[in-house]
């Protein structure tokens, strides 16, 4: 397996991020990117910019809509109109122009230091056909943090990822409720902005593109290498996004490089968006690069945790399995990766 990491969700002078597809290059390339997607505001304009700069493949979509509701667009040729009042309409069109999308930042809780407290949340869950969901933000989660002078103070200068506390329950949740129908995507993203924060008199630099690119990634997992070249490349981010093949991973503290999360039986293995039968001699496995508390989500609720580097797991029954994988961090477990899962069907 090939594994590449890259930063989605993020936005350029193009629409309202303060900087040029060359800046944000230079900062995915010192952050050891292997590619970045970017989807300014309700444009493709950066779509020109696409390939490969800086050793860094450079992929461009777009996110829609407003008020509510916010969609990551990739893999479209020409722009699609946000709908803010019928996203189901924006899934259908993206759909049929062999697009992919996915719901971003679906739950936030603002913050009164922040565009007075504004959100813009996913309010249509009766929709169909999106891909997947980004269940971890890291610009929405920061902001959500400033609920105070002092702690608004604190976030900015002294430690900003103290906010970053992993993907909200309501998420997940929400994103285990999804599973049980079928397969749903998670990705997590950067959002990033490059912008500045106004405190009184005072601007701070509160959305660095370097830093944003050194915290919440996408790694996918591929059986094709990358080999330098646009068209055939997209498509292999794409493939695995598409799939499932990838994992989240805030990867400031260590390094996540060299996860996997796999089943395996006497006669097949089963990785990430994969599905596989429920027999008596079913394990489940996870690598981690570091030592860790790696925590067994079935359906939902933890059937399982161990600690170490590789971990196994007698499955007994089918459901919906996925990983939540936590770092120690000065004497505190910090969230690290989740996984996508593997649906362990019964069987026949």
């Amino acid at each position: 397996m090939y594994e590449y990491v890259g930063n989605i969700h993020l936005h350029t002078e193009y629409s309202d991020g303060s900087g040029s597809v060359d800046r944000v290059v230079e900062a995915a390339a010192r952050a050891g990117l292997d590619f970045i997607v970017i989807t300014d505001h309700n444009t493709l304009r950066a779509k020109e910019e696409e390939g490969y700069h800086k050793g860094v493949l450079v992929l461009v979509g777009m996110e829609l809509n407003y008020r509510c509701n916010h969609y990551l667009v990739l893999n479209v040729s020409e722009p699609v109109p946000s709908n803010d009042k019928d996203p189901q309409a924006i899934i259908d069109e993206v759909r049929n122009k062999g697009g992919i999308g996915f719901i971003a930042h679906p739950v936030e809780k603002g913050s009164p230091f922040y565009e007075k407290g504004l959100t813009y949340p996913w309010t249509q869950w009766d929709a169909n056909g999106f891909t997947g969901i980004e269940i971890w933000n890291r610009l929405s989660q920061w902001r959500d943090g400033l609920q105070s002078v002092g702690k608004a103070a604190y976030l900015t200068v002294v430690n900003p990822h103290a906010a970053l506390v992993g993907p909200y329950q309501e998420v997940l949740s929400r994103w285990d409720e999804l599973l049980r129908q079928g397969m749903v995507v998670a990705i997590g993203g950067s959002d990033c902005h490059g912008v500045n924060l106004k405190l009184g008199p005072v601007k701070l630099g509160i959305d660095d593109y370097y830093l944003a690119f050194r915290s919440v990634n996408t790694h996918i997992l591929s059986h094709r290498p990358l080999v330098g070249k646009l068209e055939t490349d997209a498509m292999v981010v794409y493939d695995c996004l598409v799939k499932g093949s990838c994992f989240i991973a805030y990867d400031f503290f260590l390094p996540s490089r060299g996860f996997l999360f796999w089943a395996q039986d006497r006669h097949q293995t089963a990785l990430m968006g994969q599905s596989i039968a429920c027999k008596p001699e079913l394990s489940l496995y996870a690598r981690t690069a570091f030592p860790a508390r790696v925590d067994v989500i079935r359906d939902g609720a933890v059937c399982w945790r161990s600690y170490g580097r590789y971990h196994s797991f007698k499955v007994d029954m089918s459901g919906v399995y996925r990983v939540e994988v936590w770092h120690e961090l000065r004497g505190r477990f910090r969230p690290w990766i989740y996984s996508n899962p593997i649906f362990v069907v019964p069987q026949d």
